[in-house]
């Protein structure tokens, strides 16, 4: 998770390491490609993309999921 100093909004952070997907490089484009294109409620979004060294970095909306069980 990361935080935007500026307006304090929380971001998820994916962090793919390369060099344990080798192999799996077009699935990781793929998804990539998709998640670039797509805006629907119901899908998670990608606002940014970071490719430092061997690892890439997907900075994506934070969904936060919270259960409640009430017992009567």
């Amino acid at each position: 998770m990361a935080t935007d100093r500026k307006t304090g909004k929380k971001y998820a952070i994916k962090i793919i390491d390369r060099a344990k997907c080798k192999g799996k490089e077009s699935m990781i484009e793929t998804e990539v490609n998709i998640l670039k294109r797509v805006r629907h409620e119901n899908i998670i979004e990608l606002y940014e993309l970071y490719e430092i060294e061997n690892k890439i970095y997907l900075v994506m909306e934070l969904y936060v999921y919270i259960f409640l069980f009430l017992v009567f």
